[in-house]
């Protein structure tokens, strides 16, 4: 009976596997197709906003327009996290800091009637994350726990270091650094728990929550090489744990980066740039920012044309080009555009995380969507690194 029992709930966790890759497919790909439909309205509406004037109330309506198009773009921020396909900037990251430097913000995000406890061991190793999701994970957890608690309570955050000396089917051997928040709600029974990372899934009342939180932090977690463990009891509370492998790295010993408004002067001013996307919306609003910014501009809407003008001309300053084409897509023109021109720099435009297996590109990245100065910054990063 132990091993049908056992048998039974492998093959369940199986099916839950097979289950959560699927809607993470399935919602990764909803989310990239809306990220470029976010990309053609924000640019069109920052573009816009520059040719106004002093038009109060069209100033007013567009600003509306653009607030409403960055929620769109959290939102495929959120799912793209669930799907495992965000953009995370890694580094070392010192939890004990990160913890402590949220202290005011958590506490005033929870309210008065929530006591927050922090349990935060000195001489942790530094965690291998993005810092700026770790926070949004960590802000998330909090206000989970405090809507778990309409009469209050505590809230008790803590950090301990793990050393997991096997592989498992959720993590891999070596140590991590597991961040816990825990709470004393109302709890989750086993059928709820189950459900609780699935997008959109949500124990609240309708309209207070997208139900992408815990989503959000599952899917950061895979990310990361870590997981994202939850146990909870009916009537007693819900502990989250973050389990994030620890860093080869100290944090404050890497080297910075460079500061992106004082890029040297051969990096800036007008250059000539082709432009490369298969969507007439997103190429269109893309060179309409690029030609304020004061750059010549050649537009193609395809590998092939990219290259028909490389062959022509090939006096290119940077070639911008959108890496999910149909045909010859992005990393293939980046490698038959170096056979005509191999010092031409390059930006690879994409919604994902990361680009799929077999790409081999080592160039810089450009997420979408994105603004006309996020554009600026990149393309001046570009030039100077090929000039250095």
């Amino acid at each position: 009976m132990a091993e049908v029992s056992q048998r039974e709930r492998a093959e369940e966790q199986l099916r839950q596997s097979q289950k959560m890759e699927a809607i993470g497919q399935l919602t990764g790909g909803v989310a990239h197709d809306f990220n470029n439909l976010l990309m053609a309205v924000m640019g069109n509406l920052e573009m816009l906003e520059r040719h106004v004037g002093d038009d109060s109330r069209a100033k007013r309506l567009i600003d509306g327009a653009l607030q409403g198009a960055r929620r769109g773009a959290s939102l495929t921020q959120r799912l793209l996290a669930f799907s495992r396909r965000q953009d995370l900037k890694i580094g070392p990251v010192a939890l004990c800091d990160l913890v402590r430097g949220m202290e005011d913000m958590l506490r005033r995000s929870v309210g008065s009637s929530i006591q927050i406890v922090t349990d935060l061991p000195e001489n942790l190793p530094s965690v291998s994350a993005d810092a700026n999701q770790l926070e949004l994970a960590l802000l998330n957890l909090a206000v989970n726990s405090r809507d778990a608690m309409p009469g209050g309570g505590t809230i008790r955050i803590a950090l301990r270091q793990e050393n997991v000396s096997s592989s498992t089917s959720q993590l891999s051997a070596g140590k991590y650094v597991v961040m816990s928040v825990a709470d004393q709600g109302h709890g989750m029974d086993e059928e709820t728990l189950q459900k609780a990372v699935e997008p959109f899934f949500s124990t609240k009342e309708l309209g207070k929550g997208t139900g992408l939180g815990l989503s959000m932090i599952h899917g950061l977690a895979i990310q990361l090489n870590g997981h994202l463990g939850l146990t909870s009891t009916v009537g007693t509370g819900t502990t989250a744990e973050l389990w994030i492998p620890v860093s080869e790295v100290t944090a404050g010993r890497d080297t910075p980066e460079r500061n992106s408004e004082i890029l040297p002067h051969a990096a800036t001013g007008p250059k000539r740039i082709l432009f490369v996307d298969d969507d007439i919306l997103i190429a269109m609003s893309s060179v309409d920012m690029l030609m304020d910014l004061g750059h010549e501009v050649m537009e193609a809407h395809s590998g092939e044309e990219a290259l028909k003008y490389l062959r022509d001309d090939s006096n290119f300053d940077l070639m911008i080009t959108d890496y999910s084409m149909p045909g010859m897509n992005g990393g293939d023109l980046v490698k038959a555009a170096r056979t005509i021109s191999p010092s031409l720099p390059v930006l690879v435009a994409s919604g994902y995380a990361e680009l799929p297996p077999g790409s081999d590109l080592e160039v810089p990245r450009l997420g979408k969507p994105y603004t006309q100065s996020q554009l600026a910054i990149e393309i001046a990063k570009a030039l100077t690194d090929a000039i250095d």
